[in-house]
């Protein structure tokens, strides 16, 4: 069993919060092993021809090695750039302080070079700046030479909790090596050294281990360079309208910048890989910021390229050593690759790669309507990782029926955009079935509100899928999302990633004053609370959640928290009053 948990800290302890445990068998995120079923669900009922999917799975294994050849060959060249240290800072307790620490008494980087050092001496590099990249120092000797090796020890950290708190012992619930410690031995001095893994961090922390005491030694020098495939020469010019939009532009183009590399990474400290959900949201902002468009290319032939043998997409992938699927499968995110290709083809005009992919995108149907009854509602199936957000008690049968819907509406839109208007006859009665069951069985009227589940529970994310997927009138959804919002018993999201859909879904609605104030209460949080990137996970109120039992071993630059830079590009100016 794998046990995640959203904990707080308080004082010396920890304890779990009402919105707490997560537990869930790792079998259960596998995906489906076999061919999906249509009897019993809305395939039958809408009387589509079932061998639609097994034409487009013979299409599908007939292009695998083309899209993973493909991918490769769209493999971006990395930006260098060489970054260094703009002061040496001390960590002091401030229970005031995010996760209470403060960095105070700043003094320049010199205060630490070409002096002697001892065992038991040390110092934290502040860059001043997230980056991911590779760290490189040099020492030095004095009057007399080095007679034994320098043992280092260093530590990075995105937060000064990283390097301010002991690692170990280490209580998280992913593996221990995912930390940013190191030691070093020098056996040689003088030498400079370029460590050879590539690190996520703004704090570096450094320390003797152990040296002689004789033949000291010093530091001469430090830097990073710093990669990515985001060009800042492509960047789209953008005029903030004040002061708070240009700061959540700016930590939003700091966060998008450092998760792409070689793909969309969901985050540069961890995973380090390729998520489809994440990949949608850094897409879209990538449209509107460094319109690096074989980045976007290249993920989308990853994920195509390591589908299963069923074809079901992959909604996580690995590069290295070889690309690969990983290890699990979201119902939610393979409804979602169909928008995220349709996005690809209008923003960039590259019909050839929507063609291509066509038979993949088709095929999601075959998985994401078998859990769909006859009559259009979602059973929320089991061998699924049903995510929506890292809520622990989120029921997820309302918003997966509207992201169900969402990729029904995208495949049929990109089947209109390219032509393949035949090949999806059957749409049309699935999206009018689906919607009327909604309107039945999530629908509650005295409320004004949409319930999932068999308590009847009440969400963010129920209300914000359900407008996105265009279920509601236009007078449902203001209902719907003025009245979660009031409603203090409420689910609320605990990530950026289901905040963005809210944000989106109040823009869709017409509320963009209640649009904007929750962007910049949420993500102007994080900024107050001393974020230079957004983080994986943002309770307002507590900063230790996690949903790996350690503050810790959270990402503070992740790849689905960087969107208020399309939202305030795009989305915000498509819906200003004239």
């Amino acid at each position: 069993m794998n046990i995640m948990v959203i904990q707080r800290k308080v004082g010396r302890t920890t304890a779990a919060v009402v919105l707490s445990w997560l537990i869930f068998s790792w079998a259960d995120t596998l995906g489906p092993d076999g061919t999906p079923e249509s009897k019993g669900t809305i395939k039958e009922s809408i009387a589509m021809d079932a061998s639609i999917f097994t034409q487009q799975l013979e299409l599908i294994e007939a292009r695998r090695s083309s899209w993973l050849e493909k991918a490769v060959a769209a493999t971006p060249a990395l930006c260098h750039t060489t970054s260094k240290p703009v002061a040496v800072i001390e960590v002091k307790k401030d229970a005031s302080a995010f996760q209470g620490w403060k960095a105070v008494r700043p003094v320049p980087v010199d205060s630490v070079c070409n002096r002697p050092l001892l065992p038991g001496d040390g110092f934290i590099l502040d860059f001043g700046e997230h980056l991911t990249g590779y760290f490189t120092f040099s020492v030095r000797s004095f009057d007399v030479p080095v007679d034994a090796p320098v043992r280092l020890s260093f530590v990075f950290g995105e937060t000064l909790s990283e390097v301010a708190e002991p690692l170990d012992p280490y209580s998280g619930t992913l593996p221990r090596s995912w930390m940013q410690d190191e030691t070093v031995n020098i056996d040689e001095v003088p030498q400079t050294v370029q460590m050879p893994r590539r690190y996520a961090f703004r704090y570096a922390k450094v320390t003797v281990a152990s040296s002689s005491q004789y033949g000291q030694f010093g530091f001469s020098g430090f830097q990073t360079e710093a990669v990515t495939c985001a060009d800042e020469k492509k960047l789209t010019p953008f005029t903030p309208r004040n002061a708070d939009e240009k700061a959540l532009d700016t930590v939003s183009l700091r966060t998008l910048r450092d998760c792409m590399q070689t793909v969309f990474e969901d985050g540069p400290k961890r995973d380090r890989r390729l998520w489809l959900g994440d990949l949608r949201l850094q897409a879209l902002a990538n449209y509107a910021t460094y319109r690096n468009y074989d980045l976007v290319k290249r993920s989308l032939y990853v994920l195509a390229g390591t589908a299963t043998d069923k074809g079901l997409v992959s909604t996580c992938s690995f590069e290295r050593p070889e690309l690969v699927r990983g290890g699990n499968s979201i119902l939610d995110y393979t409804a979602l690759f169909a928008p995220t290709v349709l996005e690809y083809l209008e923003a960039s005009g590259d019909r050839k790669t929507a063609e291509d992919l066509w038979p993949l995108v088709l095929k999601q149907l075959d998985f994401t309507l078998e859990p769909v009854n006859k009559e259009g509602l979602f059973i929320p199936p089991k061998g699924w990782w049903l995510f929506i957000d890292w809520h622990s008690t989120l029921d997820k049968q309302a918003p997966e029926q509207a992201i169900v819907l969402l990729g029904l509406k995208a495949t049929l839109q990109l089947a209109e955009k390219i032509g393949k208007q035949d090949e999806v006859s059957f749409i049309p009665a699935a999206i009018a079935r689906m919607e009327s069951a909604a309107q039945k069985n999530l629908w509650d009227e005295k409320l004004g509100l949409f319930i999932s589940g068999p308590d009847r529970q009440v969400s963010w994310a129920s209300q914000a899928w359900m407008v996105l997927s265009g279920i509601p009138s236009p007078e449902q959804s203001r209902r719907a999302l003025i009245h979660v919002m009031k409603d203090a018993a409420a689910i609320k999201p605990v990530t950026p990633y289901m905040y963005h859909y809210m944000v989106e879904a109040l823009l869709k609605a017409g509320l963009r004053d209640e649009a904007v104030k929750l962007m910049s209460e949420y993500w102007g949080g994080m900024i107050r609370k001393g974020a230079d990137t957004f983080w994986e996970v943002y309770i307002p109120g507590d900063d230790y959640a996690s949903p790996y039992n350690s503050h810790i071993i959270n990402s503070y630059c992740h790849a689905w928290s960087c969107t208020p830079t399309y939202l305030l590009r795009v989305l915000l100016p498509a819906t200003a009053v004239r």
